[in-house]
């Protein structure tokens, strides 16, 4: 540890982020990490040795980048402590890095990855290796985040593109137009909260997707065959695993836009959801049509619109874009997180999905549920009913439950977790001890008087023990009879029970 004077300098007259004299510091060498921080402030420089010239710097005194100043607030001319520390000691658990307006291949995430290996990094330091441009945007260690810190081979490097092909869909199920606990409407929910938050911090942290918005839902009719319908829709029909006719619709609302600022498009999405309803009804011409219903967020065609995004990613790498890097697909639904699919299109689409390295958000607007989410349940097409169903938890996805601002939010993860009862029941009346009715001793049968309507807990356990209590092994025939009287049993002789039996 050592006091000494601090100097700055711009980054283009030389391109070392830090300037020391080798004398101030003999048992310093290439590759040593200092730390640099005045004594009054908590903020901490971390930053690695790179060259050491007698000639280069003056005595007493250690000088840094302007730029790198300026972030930690290490004033200029002020005496400064550097300390010598180990690489264990600030070891980084994850940097994640971010990047725009280029196209960035899994080589060069790994050549960029290897580079930075042994290095220091801290918050908004620009990275530039090998053609590739990034800023570092967070760093973790021990569960926190930080400011500065080595990276070693345990440290993970996660890559943040600001550009991106970005496919939206919103699934109008049935519970759309139902409203929730708070007395929101889920559409509404789903606009006014989620999209709005979303389209706020894409503007925030200047993020430029080519974004698509597509709402789809299906659509079941009350109809036995196909002879019900006019010849221009049995081609659109299909048949599901119980036997309905149903239709699936696509509403492309945006396609491939880009925008610096999306809020606008929150009335636009408004005036679709409204009209939504009337767009799906379909144009009978004079002819009679089976009357019909929105499926609920289960029945829905979920993976169906799944694979219609992986056909548009399937030739991703024919005639690529080089100014965005990355496709993800956002599912928004009203549901729970549970879905009843077919066996075979599910087993195809996690295959896709993997090989193609695709990142998929499924967020709901609606409770939390007491299982496991998301849940798929397989379609049990033999139709026996007492087949048990099957259940498969899809890892290949990434899950979460939108909490809007009118939510009770709470910090204690304890008072998340526990369980809150969603019917309101009416308040105990209050009663004093002597207001009670009395306890009389049990002979078979319940002798307990309800004289009050308010009855404590104690009292109630204590009358089930005296009801329900095991009969010793003296007991004699008449308490048996006794007892099953009480419980309404028929005593059977023998004789009746043969005749049942022949």
């Amino acid at each position: 540890m050592k006091n000494i004077k601090l100097w700055v300098h711009q980054r283009g007259a030389n391109e070392d982020e830090l300037i020391i004299n080798p004398n101030d510091f003999p048992d310093v060498s290439i590759g040593d990490i200092l730390e640099i921080y005045h004594a009054e402030e908590t903020n901490r420089l971390l930053l690695q040795v790179k060259s050491l010239k007698t000639e280069s710097q003056q005595k007493e005194i250690v000088s840094i980048d302007q730029s790198v100043a300026s972030i930690f607030k290490l004033r200029q001319y002020k005496e400064v402590i550097v300390n010598k520390v180990k690489e264990a000691d600030v070891e980084l658990d994850l940097v994640e890095l971010l990047f725009k307006d280029q196209y960035v291949s899994r080589r060069d995430m790994w050549r960029l990855k290897k580079r930075m290996m042994s290095t220091c990094a801290y918050i908004s330091q620009k990275v530039e290796i090998c053609g590739i441009r990034a800023q570092v945007n967070e760093l973790w260690a021990k569960g926190d985040k930080v400011t500065c810190g080595a990276i070693s081979e345990n440290t993970k490097i996660a890559f943040r593109s600001s550009k991106s092909m970005c496919y939206l869909f919103v699934q109008m199920s049935s519970e759309m137009w139902e409203f929730d606990s708070n007395g929101d409407l889920y559409w509404e929910k789903a606009v006014n909260g989620f999209l709005k938050d979303l389209f706020t911090q894409w503007k925030q942290q200047n993020v430029n997707n080519e974004l698509t918005i597509v709402f789809f839902s299906r659509r079941i009719y009350n109809a036995q065959s196909l002879d019900d319908f006019p010849g221009s829709m049995r081609s659109c029909l299909h048949t599901d695993y119980k036997g309905r006719l149903y239709e699936d619709f696509y509403k492309v609302i945006v396609q491939h836009e880009r925008r610096d600022d999306w809020l606008p498009m929150l009335i636009t999405l408004k005036q679709h959801f409204i009209q939504y309803l009337n767009l799906i009804v379909p144009n009978s011409e004079g002819v009679v049509i089976p009357s019909s219903y929105i499926s609920s967020a289960a029945e829905g065609n979920f993976l169906e619109v799944l694979n219609i995004s992986l056909n548009l990613f399937d030739k991703h790498y024919i005639d690529r874009n080089f100014d965005r890097t990355g496709q993800l697909v956002i599912m928004i639904t009203s549901g729970a997180g549970v879905f009843e699919v077919d066996r075979e299109l599910c087993n195809l689409t996690k295959q896709r999905m993997i090989d193609y390295g695709i990142n998929t958000d499924l967020i709901c607007m609606a409770e939390q549920p007491l299982h496991v989410t998301p849940l798929f349940r397989f379609h049990n097409k033999c139709g026996d009913n007492l087949i048990i169903d099957d259940y498969n938890i899809p890892h290949w996805m990434n899950h979460s439950f939108y909490r809007s601002k009118n939510q009770p939010a709470s910090n204690n993860f304890t008072n998340i977790s526990k369980f809150t009862p969603r019917i309101k029941l009416a308040e105990r009346l209050p009663c004093s001890v002597d207001e009670l009715p009395a306890l009389q001793p049990s002979t078979g049968k319940s002798q307990l008087t309800l004289g009050s309507t308010y009855m404590a807990d104690h009292y109630y356990d204590e009358h089930d023990e005296n009801v329900f209590k095991m009969p010793s092994r003296r007991t004699s025939k008449s308490d048996i009879k006794s007892v099953r009287s009480q419980f309404g049993l028929r005593d059977t002789s023998f004789k009746d029970k043969l005749k049942v039996c022949l």
